[in-house]
C-alpha cells in the first residue's frame, strides 16, 4: 500500500469578520480644502500679493462651518451596519460548515482506506483508485477554501460598500442641510487627531441615520 501519495488535510478553516472601514469624507469637501492649501503656497511665493491674499484667506476660513463624526462610535451604534455585520457572520458560519462537513467526510474516506489495507482487503488497483479519489477529494478541499474566502471577501465588500454610502449620502444631505463646509471623520483610523467636542455632531447622525434605517426597512 503507498501510503506516502496521501496527504491527509484536515484543517479547520476560521472565517474572521473584517471591521468596516468607513471613510465618510466627502470628496468636494477635500477637493475645496485642498485647493485653499494650495492657494496659500502660491501666495507665499508672491511676495506683492502676500498680503491682500493672506487677508482673503482668513476671511475664508473665517465664514467655513466645520463639525466631525467620531466613526468609532458611529460604528458601534449605526444599526445597518451592526446587522450587516450579522449578515457576514452568519454567511461565513455557513460556508465554514459545509468546508467543515467535506473535510470530515475526507477524513473519514481515508481512515477507512486505512483500515482495509491493514486488513488485506484490497486489490493493488483498488488502491490506486482509493488513492486517486482521496487525492481528487482533497484537491477539491482546496480549491473549496480558496473559493470560499474570495466569496466571503467579496461578500464583505458589497455589504461593506452599501454601508458606507449610506452614511456619504447622508451626510452629504446633512451638510447642505445645515450650511457645513466640513464634516470631518474623527476616530482612531482618521488624521483628525483632537478636536473641540463642541463640533462633533456623531449622536445627532447617529439617531437620524437609525431613524432612517429602520424607516427604510419596514417600508
Amino acid at each position: 500500500m503507498n501510503r506516502s501519495k496521501i496527504v491527509l488535510l484536515v484543517a479547520v478553516f476560521t472565517l474572521a469578520v473584517v471591521q468596516f472601514s468607513c471613510n465618510t469624507t466627502i470628496k468636494d469637501d477635500k477637493e475645496e480644502e485642498s485647493n485653499v492649501e494650495s492657494t496659500a503656497i502660491v501666495v507665499e511665493t508672491t511676495p506683492k500679493a502676500n498680503v491682500e491674499a493672506n487677508e482673503t484667506s482668513v476671511s475664508n476660513m473665517g465664514d467655513m462651518k466645520i463639525a466631525y463624526v467620531n466613526t468609532d462610535t458611529l460604528m458601534a451604534q449605526y444599526n445597518y451596519y451592526l446587522d450587516a455585520v450579522k449578515k457576514i457572520e452568519a454567511y461565513e458560519k455557513q460556508l465554514r460548515r459545509q468546508y467543515e462537513s467535506k473535510a470530515a467526510k475526507l477524513k473519514q474516506d481515508y481512515e477507512t482506506y486505512v483500515s482495509q489495507g491493514k486488513a488485506g482487503m484490497l486489490t493493488l488497483q483498488q488502491q490506486k483508485d482509493t488513492e486517486a479519489k482521496l487525492q481528487q477529494q482533497q484537491n477539491d478541499l482546496l480549491q473549496m477554501e480558496q473559493n470560499m474566502t474570495q466569496q466571503s471577501g467579496i461578500k464583505r465588500q458589497e455589504i461593506s460598500g452599501k454601508v458606507t454610502q449610506s452614511i456619504v449620502d447622508f451626510l452629504n444631505g446633512y451638510r447642505i442641510e445645515n450650511g457645513y463646509t466640513f464634516i470631518l471623520q474623527y476616530g482612531s483610523m482618521s488624521g483628525l487627531l483632537s478636536a473641540d467636542p463642541s463640533y462633533d455632531i456623531t449622536k445627532e447622525v447617529v439617531e437620524r441615520l437609525n431613524r432612517k434605517y429602520e424607516f427604510d426597512r419596514n417600508h
